[in-house]
């Protein structure tokens, strides 16, 4: 018995080992992976995307992903230099949310401030028709943010800090090697396992306008 257990648990940690090993890059693939690119000509980003899949590693902000159902983004050029205005409409707990908020423009990165929240984004290469936002945060009166989108966590402290990974694309699916190649970027990056959220294009999406504004939006 002994000794049919200890076969069972080397084959459970070869195969976690080979589906590791299967999303692992090189030193070298990372770097190109992970490198940013630059936002000098905003179209890599300018239309309409959806949210295809997304990891975090902030606890609060996992459940916000296991609660959406769907969510897409449309970025438009702004009167101002150096700015573009990011609109977009999520369906969380059946709820459509939707905001619009300004996107300062700085060579290979990107900000936004709203309410209580400032993020730092940088653009990483996708599939064809796709982009990656790779999001730096901080926030303080998370618990009033939940609220505002109908999600609860009591345990969640009222400052946050911490990083996500979002794939946007104009498709409403991503093929296995698309989706490999993003969970190779999340790896170099330090996120582990399944994506926190991964669109099933069975799900409706909200219309513009449609539902709650947040009270940030312009």
């Amino acid at each position: 018995m002994k000794m049919m257990m200890r076969v069972c648990l080397s084959c459970h940690l070869l195969l976690a080992g080979i589906f590791l090993d299967v999303f692992a890059a090189t030193p070298e693939e990372c770097q190109l992976l992970v490198t940013p690119l630059s936002l000098a000509d905003p179209s890599v980003i300018l239309g309409k995307t959806n949210f295809l899949a997304g990891y975090t590693d902030y606890g609060a902000f996992k459940g916000i992903l296991k609660a959406t159902e769907s969510s897409w983004l449309n970025i438009t050029e702004s009167n101002i230099a150096s700015e573009v205005l990011m609109s977009q409409e999520n369906r969380i707990n059946g709820t459509c949310v939707g905001s619009t908020v300004a996107m300062t423009l700085e060579g290979q990165s990107a900000k936004v401030a709203f309410a209580d929240m400032n993020s730092v984004l940088s653009v990483l290469p996708s599939c064809d028709g796709c982009f990656v936002f790779y999001i730096n945060f901080t926030a303080t009166n998370v618990k009033k943010l939940l609220e505002q989108i109908n999600v609860s966590d009591k345990a969640t402290a009222d400052e946050a800090q911490g990083s996500s990974l979002y794939l946007m694309g104009k498709q409403l699916t991503l093929s296995p090697s698309d989706l490999e190649h993003f969970r190779k970027q999340a790896s170099c990056l330090g996120f582990m396992g399944e994506p926190d959220f991964l669109f099933n294009p069975e799900k409706s999406f909200c219309r513009e306008g449609e539902g709650i504004r947040m009270p940030y939006s312009q």
